[in-house]
């Protein structure tokens, strides 16, 4: 017998607080990689130019950003699908956004798992006319993710799924979740907008509202359906 919306929201709720978990993790090993340098965040070349880089604490951040930022947010995405189908003519869509969003984020954070300590471990004793080689190549695969997949592509499709959701949320009284999720799918849009229009200092406020709301949502709305309030 299928799990009733009630008895599936305590599980979800607990992998969902998991994923913020996670997702806060991922600042700080990425924090921690780069020795604590703003800079490197902005511009993730900059990491080859720090002597003694955390190559491991680099790895786990993706690994982290992969598991809590996206994959672990699959369980609500489809808790959310099953109910808000009811409620709004466009479910199929909003959910269809979630999961993009989910899936393009982790195939470009497991990429970077790959290629961080591919590079950072050859770079510091490679020879000159290499160090420009690998240099060159981790530009790309950053250009590719970041300006890509993350804050071109992927961004959008959060913005639908947390400002629709967010709104139905509101409407039906959840104001928490509902005002939450809005401010994080604005954020999202704004991010999108930045990239799209090249404006950095946009970029870097949206961004960073971004990472820091999508981390409170899944613990704030993780803690949400743990006590199944959602009915």
């Amino acid at each position: 017998m299928p799990l009733t919306l009630l008895q599936q929201q305590r599980k979800v709720g607990i992998i969902t607080l998991v994923s913020g978990i996670l997702a806060a993790a991922c600042i700080i090993s990425g924090m921690i990689a780069v020795d604590f340098n703003d800079e490197a965040f902005s511009d993730p070349v900059l990491i080859l130019s720090i002597p003694n880089v955390n190559v491991q604490a680099a790895r786990w951040s993706m690994l982290f950003d992969m598991l809590g930022y996206y994959m672990l947010l699959i369980p609500a995405i489809y808790l959310f699908h099953d109910w808000i189908k009811n409620k709004t003519a466009w479910a199929n869509v909003i959910s269809f956004c979630g999961l993009a969003y989910a899936l393009i984020g982790s195939i470009g954070a497991s990429i970077l798992a790959i290629v961080y300590p591919s590079v950072l471990q050859g770079y510091a004793a490679a020879s000159p006319e290499t160090q420009l080689i690998l240099k060159s190549q981790f530009q790309l695969f950053n250009d590719m993710v970041y300006g890509g997949l993350w804050n071109l592509l992927e961004i959008f499709f959060a913005a639908i799924w947390w400002g629709s959701l967010g709104i139905i949320l509101y409407k039906n009284k959840y104001s928490m979740p509902g005002v939450l999720s809005i401010a994080t799918g604005i954020s999202c849009l704004a991010d999108g907008i930045s990239g799209m229009f090249e404006l950095p200092a946009l970029h870097e406020i949206t961004l960073n509202a971004y990472l820091l709301l999508s981390v409170l949502w899944a613990l704030a709305v993780g803690a949400f359906l743990m006590q199944n309030k959602l009915k």
